[in-house]
């Protein structure tokens, strides 16, 4: 017997139902609404074999398929940024950043109030090993040229205020926040939603602020595409447009939420639980041309 979505004991906390915004275009309902095809879940659970597999066989929950997801990152070029590190930057070799780690400074930063260390751990675990991650963070801490950036009290309490909408009112709102009220220049999207969702990931009710960029946009794409030929998605604008980023409205991102909260319902009535994260996370690790049906 499956949970309800709204369950209290948080077995399934997501409902789509409430998460699909109620102007939703007949296209955006359609496409949420009708789900995962069988194909589609199929490509998932093996995703989700593939990844049990690598993570050392077992059964493993949808929290720690999750919390062991980690990133390569090279400490050394993150030195300027170590007072908010959780890990020492004197190694130039590769190193582990799992989202356990993240999601425990988060939980520092919801005791201590001061939330730059999520918004550099998330962004160093979001960049990876990549080189010109430290020098992109850097223009948003320290600002770009001779524009000046805003003052770490300053970005900090955009951050808090962040949070509480996030507490408060949900996703959506708190993405709004951030794309326009309280923008914080260089910080677009990609990287705030991954800010968003490890300081959520704190709550029982688990990933309300599912991460967006570019690659799961991509998957998005597709799954809007493979459904071009339904009746709901004549007359509706391409999908290559409606997924475009970097700057996804927010309405955009509450259908995104939406479809993530479906399809972990969905993939959960054979019996094995799934969470949002975790098909967000499976998703993320599926190469280009390489989704469900790809």
């Amino acid at each position: 017997m499956i949970a309800h979505p709204n369950d209290p004991a948080g077995e399934q906390p997501c409902d789509y139902r409430n998460v699909l915004p109620g102007d939703a275009s007949d296209y955006d309902r359609g496409v949420v609404e009708g789900g995962l095809t069988a194909e589609e879940q199929d490509w998932l659970r093996g995703q989700r074999r593939e990844w049990e597999a690598r993570c050392g066989g077992g059964t493993l929950s949808a929290e720690e398929l999750v919390d062991r997801h980690a990133i390569d990152v090279v400490p050394a070029r993150w030195a300027r940024f170590a007072e908010y590190l959780p890990f020492e930057t004197d190694g130039q070799a590769c190193m582990p950043l799992s989202r356990r780690a993240v999601t425990d400074v988060a939980r520092e930063c919801r005791g201590s109030g001061a939330w730059l260390p999520l918004l550099v751990t998330s962004f160093a675990w979001g960049w990876g090993k990549r080189g010109f991650g430290p020098a992109r963070l850097s223009w948003i801490l320290n600002g770009r040229g001779p524009l000046p950036g805003l003052s770490p009290g300053e970005i900090d309490n955009r951050l808090a205020a962040a949070v509480q909408v996030l507490d408060d009112q949900g996703g959506r709102d708190a993405y709004q926040l951030l794309l326009e009220r309280k923008r914080i220049p260089g910080f677009g999207p990609a990287f705030f939603t991954k800010f968003l969702h490890f300081a959520i990931r704190t709550d029982d009710e688990r990933c309300l602020a599912p991460i967006l960029d570019k690659r799961l946009a991509r998957q998005m794409r597709c799954f809007w595409e493979r459904r071009t030929g339904e009746a709901y998605a004549v007359n509706g604008p391409a999908a290559r447009w409606l997924w475009r980023g970097p700057r996804w409205s927010s309405r955009r991102y509450q259908v995104y939420r939406a479809f993530m909260c479906r399809a972990a319902v969905q993939l959960s009535a054979s019996g094995e639980r799934w969470t949002p994260e975790l098909v967000e996370l499976l998703l993320f690790r599926g190469e280009s041309g390489n989704g469900p049906g790809g």
